[in-house]
């Protein structure tokens, strides 16, 4: 009985495993004795890929890693010429897992384009105006003048938004 709930417990979890894989598509571009070059859609990003090569090289088995994030390869030169089908689908799983964690430590894509997106208006604001304006002065000229025009209408709300720019003066100021 018990082993019938361990076959079981298994093969639920095998099948969790491949379905995690074959969500990643790991493709076996290349392989030769001691080598293999892996590509996978997902690795291209270079936080993803120096991941994948620190929680790779850490492996017994495996001599080299290199990871290039612009195809979303990674080359793996092993200490042996020929691994087991168990130790390439450890290596794999490996791979996959760091993957998948590290995604949810770094930040998302749209993130890095609108903090790029913000911090080319700045650059943009800074130049037209020779330095005398940037991005975080405007926000807080529009917070002030805000709270003050409709102070006389919304004095709760008015007060918040003069009470954010006092504190974004603050934070400029490092105290």
């Amino acid at each position: 009985m018990l082993s019938s709930f361990l076959g079981l417990g298994a093969s639920f979890a095998a099948a969790k495993l491949m379905k995690n894989i074959q969500h990643h598509n790991v493709q076996v571009l290349h392989a030769m004795p001691g080598r293999v070059r892996l590509q996978c859609d997902r690795w291209k990003d270079a936080e993803i890929t120096k991941a994948l090569e620190e929680a790779l090289e850490a492996k017994n088995i495996v001599r080299a890693v290199r990871a290039n994030p612009v195809t979303g390869t990674l080359v793996l030169e092993f200490k042996v010429q020929h691994l087991s089908a168990e130790e390439f689908d450890e290596l794999i799983q490996h791979a996959v897992q760091t993957t998948t964690e590290t995604y949810g430590q770094i930040d998302s894509k749209v993130t890095k384009t609108m903090r790029g997106a913000v911090n080319r208006v700045d650059e943009n604001i800074k130049k037209q105006t020779a330095g005398t304006v940037d991005i975080d002065a405007l926000l807080i000229l529009l917070l002030v003048g805000k709270g003050i025009s409709g102070f006389k209408g919304n004095p709760a709300f008015s007060s918040s938004l003069l009470y954010w720019a006092y504190n974004l003066l603050q934070k400029e100021r490092g105290t």
